[in-house]
């Protein structure tokens, strides 16, 4: 799915208030949207489409929120914007539980960019490493004797 028109415009706003600073550094936020387009390409089109009204209706019901003056979410302030969505988050509602779930999407999406993870020192490379060679040191006997089986000829087939 490629985010376009309003839905884009509210979902990079929505990104730049919701993620840390440094989304904003280089083309980040264009990579958390390309993210974004990943996971929602997994959706079903039902689903891809609700998530799409979402952004745009938290993107125009910012108009009602009082430091917002009448402007949807893409036209305010950094401050206008993050005072918005916290008051968003913090009422209770469906409002609030479907904006949570966005930002967590969001997020989400920051955090599979390589640098993201390299600024928090996240690296699960070495232990995915170490338990992948644990896992084929403990149970390769195992996998070799269900392969075997596999392959072999199928006794039932000459009984015809």
């Amino acid at each position: 799915m490629v985010l376009r028109g309003p839905v884009r415009t509210a979902a990079r706003r929505f990104a730049e208030v919701v993620c840390p600073p440094g989304v904003r550094a280089g083309d980040r936020t264009d990579r958390v949207l390309g993210e974004l387009e990943l996971m929602l390409g997994a959706l079903q089109p039902t689903a891809r489409t609700a998530v799409a009204a979402v952004f745009v209706l938290i993107d125009q019901a910012a108009r009602l929120h009082p430091r917002a003056r009448g402007r949807r979410l893409g036209r305010l302030d950094d401050e206008a914007a993050d005072a918005y969505l916290r008051a968003l988050l913090a009422r209770p509602g469906t409002a609030a539980q479907l904006a949570g779930r966005l930002k967590s999407l969001v997020v989400m999406c920051y955090y599979e960019l390589p640098e993201a993870r390299r600024e928090i020192g996240y690296d699960p490379d070495p232990y995915i490493t170490a338990v992948s060679r644990r896992r084929l040191d403990r149970y390769s006997a195992d996998i070799r004797a269900t392969e075997a089986g596999v392959a072999a000829p199928d006794p039932w087939q000459d009984r015809r």
